[in-house]
């Protein structure tokens, strides 16, 4: 019997061993990926040189522990029980609150005011902000900026008692917030609307996993949007509603954005969530506003969902001002080949939205560069984009002109406007040249 169990014990040992290189190898059977930001390393390649160095041995020890079979399993187990046992949260950044809410560590920094930008800086953003919020008008146009809430300043009762400061200082979103009102930009705080109804609403405005506004907070501050654009351009174009609002504990993406990026096996407490219906009733398509948002990730939600395509005309996302995301089956673009003032001329709309925990990145570097431009020579740059869309205006006259212009639209893979504003670019150019000496 003994000898049997022996034997018994050996083969479950060899099976343990042997599964995880099978799962590696045959990718049998198929596990969820670990959620964040994580690089897996690539298999080395042996040389004489990293062999004899010792980096070779270094890699490939480094390969092998991080692609054994099972391993996203092994990550979880590992950090639920630092998490369940020790309270211990195996995610950068993310802080632990009290009564299991959960938070990003710049949230709190900006709520206390840690990373506070300074008095000149402020002043110095506003009064570019000012020029340009100014400049547009000029040109029927608006720049509307929504400060997003934070979690932390929406909840600081939670923040745990390691990270609670005796005096709050000076915070980037109350000095940023204050002086724009104070110059009379259009800006939504949403710091502001939240605490104001914090205590009433009906419906969580964040949830204690995650760390992004709930659907019905996000739904609330874009009626505010819509409304102010209406009132700006003085024209009204849309009858956006929140309608049958569905609270349920099956939480969807990014209410859990927290904890799935803990990676951990069981989801820890929260509440139900509200999950409202959008209605987009147009009352006058004609009028509809085009809008370039320059935000970081709390649009996602809003975009993501499709709803820029109903509730605006042309329009495109800028994430960070880093990348160019379009809600049709545009391609993404590098914001660096997206010429801002050609952009900012053929829109209506300059929406500019960011959460408290980016303020120390005031515009994520939009309003400095737009303003270099109508700093130096941007009434000429205007002049000739108004010299461009007016011959623009004469090609779409033209069937057999613009025929030409969406053969070579599909030729070179760009939509039929952009291929347009090439040949009328093409065309002021050559007639530039014809006119200089």
């Amino acid at each position: 019997m003994r000898r049997l169990l022996k034997h018994i014990f050996f083969v479950l040992i060899m099976i343990m061993l042997i599964l995880p290189f099978i799962q590696h190898q045959f990718n049998m059977p198929k596990i969820r990926a670990l959620k964040g930001a994580y690089s897996t390393p690539q298999k080395p390649h042996w040389n004489a040189a990293n062999f004899w160095n010792g980096t070779f041995q270094d890699s490939m020890n480094t390969y092998i522990e991080q692609s054994i079979g099972y391993r996203p399993h092994f990550v979880r187990l590992h950090n639920q029980l630092q998490y369940s046992l020790f309270d211990t949260i195996n995610a950068q950044d993310v802080i632990l609150g009290k009564e299991g809410y959960l938070y990003e560590l710049n949230y709190i920094k900006a709520y206390y005011g840690l990373d506070y930008v300074g008095d000149e800086k402020v002043n110095e953003d506003v009064q570019k902000t000012v020029a340009i919020a100014n400049w547009l008008k000029a040109n029927d146009k608006l720049l509307l900026i929504v400060l997003a809430p934070g979690k932390g300043s929406f909840f600081p009762e939670y923040i745990p008692e390691v990270y609670e400061v005796n005096k709050r200082g000076s915070t980037n979103y109350n000095t940023y917030y204050e002086k724009l009102k104070q110059e009379q930009i259009a800006v939504i705080g949403g710091n502001h609307f939240f605490s104001a109804i914090k205590d009433t609403s009906q419906f969580a405005l964040f949830p204690k996993a995650g760390i992004h506004w709930s659907y019905y907070g996000m739904g609330l501050i874009f009626d505010s949007v819509f409304q102010l654009i209406e009132h700006h351009l003085d024209r009204e174009f849309i009858d956006f509603k929140i309608t049958n609002i569905k609270v349920s504990s099956k939480l969807k993406s990014p209410d859990r954005d927290l904890w799935e990026g803990m990676n951990i096996i069981f989801p820890p407490d929260d509440y139900p969530m509200p999950y409202p219906e959008f209605k987009f009733e147009i009352t006058d398509s004609n009028q509809m506003p085009r809008v370039i948002t320059v935000a970081d990730s709390y649009y996602w939600q809003w975009f993501g969902g499709g709803y820029p395509l109903k509730g605006f005309s042309d329009n495109s996302f800028w994430y960070y001002n880093k990348q160019v995301f379009y809600p049709d089956e545009r391609p993404m673009k590098d914001r660096a080949v997206v010429p801002i003032l050609d952009a900012v001329l053929n829109t209506d709309v300059i929406l500019i939205l960011q959460t408290d925990a980016n303020m120390n990145r005031f515009s994520f570097g939009f309003i400095d560069e737009l303003y270099a431009l109508i700093k130096d020579g941007g009434e000429a740059e205007i002049k000739k984009q108004q010299a461009i869309r007016e011959i623009a205006e004469r090609i779409r006259q033209s069937e057999s002109y613009m025929e030409s212009i969406r053969e070579k639209a599909i030729k070179r893979g760009v939509t039929t406007e952009e291929m347009l504003m090439l040949d009328a670019g093409w065309i002021y150019k050559n007639k530039q040249n014809e006119i200089m000496p």
